[in-house]
């Protein structure tokens, strides 16, 4: 694999700018999407029309005979982590972008968003092993190195399996406030749905599914091609126009069952495709996080 065609610093400032444009101004969204800097109670006050509705304590409520909203003290920083998958699968793209680096600038510009904010990243890379892992820290060194290891080429490739991850590293996330996933999710281990209920039972999970549009359906060539399993290494010589109807169909029906995986767990899912820009996607998500009360909050 060559040079990845990635551009960081555009792409976050085409973020940056976009999150001013739709939220008025970036510190007021990151503080009401993460609701971080604050969630320790300390006292009661009437509610009033310019307060977040979802702070109203209804039981207080009802005991005073007036709308009362809880205060709380600003005391903890967020920890974001970041499980990024950097398998076999991401190295695939139809157009002018692999899915992994889309990976990549969506990864780069959250984290970016989270450090300029004082708070702290970590990240695990992984395929069939962890090939980086950073715990929690602050600072713009932690940024550049997420940023280095995912520009780096080499740490591409390999077999992955989501569910042993995750499995693996949940130990090691306590007192995380919020964990994002981002892969195509198309290999991700049996009996994954009980694994990432038991996993976002435990840390506000976040998926981000990066999808190419041949995951999606196979292009109608006129010839036979070769294809292969990453999984197995096996190879399979096929005519994509016989196949094209089941193999969509199988692709349609794998991408509702990770939507349900997600739901039923609890945890919100966007799909970004390679072949359409992710920024405005990425914003709106955010925006609807905020508007239904998505908020990510400080671990002890």
């Amino acid at each position: 694999m060559g040079k990845l065609n990635v551009n960081f610093s555009r792409n976050i400032a085409r973020f940056e700018g976009a999150m001013r444009k739709r939220f008025l101004i970036k510190s007021l969204l990151y503080k009401e999407m993460f609701r971080g800097k604050g969630l320790e109670f300390d006292y009661h006050r009437k509610y009033t029309e310019s307060d977040d509705a979802s702070l109203i304590d209804w039981k207080a409520s009802v005991k005073s005979n007036d709308l009362l909203i809880r205060r709380y003290i600003e005391e903890r920083d967020l920890k974001i982590f970041f499980i990024i998958d950097v398998g076999d699968n991401m190295v695939l793209g139809s157009g002018e972008h692999l899915k992994n680096e889309i990976a990549a600038e969506i990864a780069a510009c959250i984290a970016h968003l989270v450090i300029l904010s004082g708070d702290s990243i970590g990240f695990d890379l992984y395929s069939e092993d962890t090939k980086v892992r950073k715990m929690f820290s602050s600072g713009i060194k932690q940024f550049y190195m997420l940023e280095k290891n995912l520009k780096d080429s080499k740490i591409y490739g390999g077999k992955p399996d989501l569910g042993k991850r995750l499995e693996v590293l949940s130990p090691y996330l306590k007192g995380a406030s919020a964990v994002f996933i981002i892969s195509d999710f198309l290999h991700v281990g049996e009996g994954f749905s009980d694994i990432l209920k038991s996993f976002s039972n435990r840390y506000e999970t976040i998926g981000i599914m990066v999808r190419d549009p041949v995951d999606l359906e196979l292009p109608d060539l006129k010839r036979e091609v070769v294809v292969e399993d990453i999984s197995t290494g096996k190879q399979v010589l096929i005519n994509p126009s016989l196949i094209r109807h089941e193999y969509q169909k199988h692709a349609f029906s794998q991408r509702k069952e990770m939507e349900n995986i997600f739901k039923n767990s609890g945890s919100d899912l966007l799909t970004i495709h390679t072949d359409k820009d992710f920024i405005i996607p990425l914003t709106k998500f955010l925006k609807l996080r905020v508007k239904t009360g998505r908020h990510i909050i400080p671990r002890r």
